[in-house]
């Protein structure tokens, strides 16, 4: 049997080397020196800031989509590497965590009264200006080649 790994620091003393013990008595088998409540509690976390970060680019994606559809004469570069910047980024979330693809729809619908302030901001237009609900499907708003 490997030895102990001790002495175990605690998780809110020393987050990174915390991490590291908890590595090692998990590639050495030592389960029940593992702090099973704070590695869940984490592990929790981390899907939590994955969704946060795919709802947080989705609703940028949102806003420029928003606002190439709205303001179609004034669709700029920036706009358009914006919003493709966002597809990027969600397109590596989802390639590292694909069952997100599943959230989209719900986390979009949330977001989108925020992207629509957003844009609205951006263009001076009255947020009534654009659409009440969502006008974009998942596919779409992943859609490299969508713009309105």
């Amino acid at each position: 049997m490997d030895r102990l790994i001790a002495p175990l620091v605690d998780h809110d003393d020393d987050f990174a080397l915390w991490i590291e013990q908890q590595v090692s008595l998990l590639r050495a088998r030592q389960f029940e020196q593992l702090d099973i409540d704070n590695l869940a509690e984490e592990l929790e976390g981390m899907v939590g800031h994955d969704r946060r970060e795919l709802s947080s680019r989705l609703k940028v994606a949102m806003m420029h989509l928003l606002k190439c559809q709205c303001q179609p004469k004034r669709k700029s570069s920036s706009w358009l590497n914006g919003l493709a910047h966002q597809r990027d980024e969600i397109a590596q979330l989802l390639q590292d965590s694909p069952s997100l693809v599943r959230e989209i729809p719900v986390l979009a619908t949330r977001r989108y009264r925020q992207a629509v302030l957003a844009a609205a901001r951006d263009t001076h237009l009255p947020p009534k200006a654009f659409p009440s609900e969502l006008p974009y499907s998942a596919e779409q708003l992943l859609d490299e080649n969508f713009v309105p």
